[in-house]
């Protein structure tokens, strides 16, 4: 076996360059933890349908997680990067065909239950991920036999033993959050791996354990003392995850100072407010988060390709991003632009008229009325506009949009099946682990159907038979021209509006010290490292 020293680096250099306009939080290593009871109050754009890291999906849902569970592997914060650095892991070698990693793990790892953290726990933890078959499994459904995860020796050493190689498999480790397996297996019924009892108790290691739980309105964080990491230094010792729906809500928390951080979600013309404030700070960040609507493939008309093309074809890409997203950069295809292997080459869509026509016409659907359904979050502005601006567009073709309010947990049940999926779905796709994999593999996979992420349910024997090739390459050079050869044909597809690759804004009060803007899902979130 050879020591692993150099996994794909995904952030161009040129994105690196991109700072914030009012300041940037930086890092403490001194003074004392926080010491009053009053928590850190974080203002989030939905409920918590999970705190179940086998089941958790969403932002807010991977935010809670984070905060009180840690993966084998966590994305390097000090430069951008996103670069999967150990966290529970100590150190990994891989055998030089691709399918064997033998990770290490530290010695000094208590769960909050006081059960020491061992090799059996990540055994455990990744045999209940592929059991549930829920959040983020499919990243490793199909890699192993039985038996082909094991304890090795000791309660240090764990045995991956792969049936193919996995391009993306150390960088997939940063979703696999290590849950306390003598504690699940305590409180397992009925075979579930201790399903029912992880609904309202947590079974981490992480910074944080689970304090008081509204699901209408908060969960609460309180410090776990014997954190391997320590508390030396500055911390948030308590804090609490606010669920506010209404934008004039949350920007009033904010600016009366009753809390202290505020999500990315606002409309763009929030943030311009904010930057009027001495007493607010406004990050601004290339961010990794695709703005986009995928349309329904297996749901007519969108089942039709040319009746997609047209759709986006007649799409007003610069006014949705000039007036509604204030400057934003239209997206080139699938992959976010500061993401290595994201291709330059792709045709993007842009706005044609007559094109549109032409493409309607050759669509099975050519002189029939169409109506599609556009889903989006009510009460989210941007969102609303932008539906609004779809409406406008398609009806210079003829096809009427019905137009779908709905909350988040709505939309998310919705997209499990294909007939329940709207046509169109208004979507923020951010990476959700360091590698190009996420937004190609992770989309338009059969095996990602089911979740928001697939609403468009791609199923192209082309594009399953490259991803699955650009999966098993081992060298970074084969893998990038595989993931781009599959952008082109996912793209040729149009199973999406492509609208933004957007720009990540986060408003705080400026006594807030220590955020980094990380731009893989929830870890930018990350109270440990906040003070105050």
């Amino acid at each position: 076996m050879k020591k692993f020293l150099r996994t794909l680096s995904l952030i161009s250099a040129a994105a690196l360059v991109f700072t914030g306009c009012t300041g940037k939080g930086t890092s403490t290593t001194g003074g004392t933890a926080q010491t009053s009871n009053k928590p850190f109050i974080y203002v989030a754009q939905q409920v918590v349908g999970s705190i179940d890291p086998a089941i958790g999906i969403d932002e807010t849902e991977l935010v809670s997680i984070i905060n009180m569970y840690d993966p084998l592997f966590y994305p390097e914060r000090t430069n951008g990067s996103m670069n999967p650095v150990p966290r529970l892991a100590k150190s990994y070698e891989v055998s030089a065909d691709g399918k064997k990693y033998t990770i290490e793990l530290r010695d000094d790892i208590t769960f909050h239950s006081g059960n020491k953290l061992t090799a059996k726990d990540v055994v455990y933890t990744l045999k209940r991920e592929l059991a549930l078959k829920r959040g983020n499994s499919w990243l490793w459904d199909g890699l192993f036999a039985d038996g082909a995860v094991k304890a090795t020796g000791d309660d240090t050493t764990v045995e991956f033993n792969l049936n193919k190689p996995y391009a993306p498999f150390i960088a997939s480790l940063t979703q696999l959050f290590i849950v306390d397996s003598q504690l699940l297996e305590k409180n397992t019924v009925n075979n579930d791996y201790g399903k029912k009892f992880l609904e309202s108790n947590d079974a981490g290691s992480g910074p944080y354990s689970l304090g008081t739980w509204n699901r209408e309105s908060e969960i609460n964080f309180k410090a776990f003392d014997k954190y391997f990491l320590g508390w030396s230094g500055n911390h948030v010792k308590n804090a609490q995850m606010k669920f506010i729906t209404e934008e004039a809500t949350a920007k009033t928390l904010l600016i009366s100072a009753q809390a202290d951080l505020v999500h990315e979600y606002l409309n763009t013309t929030a943030y311009e407010e904010f930057k009027k404030q001495s007493s607010l700070t406004v990050k601004e960040d290339p961010s990794a988060m695709i703005q986009e609507m995928p349309m329904n493939t297996q749901k007519a008309p969108t089942d039709d390709i040319n009746v997609r093309k047209a759709i986006a074809t007649i799409f007003d890409y610069a006014t949705a991003n000039k007036d509604i997203n204030m400057g934003a950069v239209q997206a080139r295809g699938p992959v976010p632009n500061m993401v290595k292997g994201n291709s330059t080459t792709l045709a993007m869509y842009s706005r044609n008229v007559e094109k549109a026509k032409e493409y309607l016409a050759k669509s099975k659907y050519a002189g029939q009325k169409l109506e599609v359904t556009y889903q989006y979050v009510g009460g989210d502005a941007t969102e609303r506009q932008l539906g609004q601006l779809l409406t406008q567009n398609l009806a210079e073709i003829g096809i009427t949009v019905k137009v779908i309010a709905a909350t988040w947990p709505q939309i998310t049940e919705s997209v499990t099946k294909p007939e329940t999926t709207a046509n169109l779905t208004m979507l923020y796709d951010t990476l959700k682990y360091p590698h190009l994999d996420s937004h190609t593999y992770g989309k338009y996979h059969p095996s990602a159907h089911g979740n928001y992420r697939s609403a468009a349910w791609l199923d192209n024997a082309d594009v399953t038979k490259t991803l699955e090739a650009a999966r098993a390459s081992i060298t970074e050079d084969e893998q990038l021209k595989l993931y781009g050869k599959a952008q082109d044909l996912i793209t040729e597809l149009c199973p999406s509006i492509y609208i933004a690759d957007t720009t990540h804004r986060i408003a705080y009060q400026k006594n807030v010290k220590g955020y980094e803007f990380v731009p893989l899902m929830g870890y930018d979130i990350a109270f440990y490292y906040f003070s105050k």
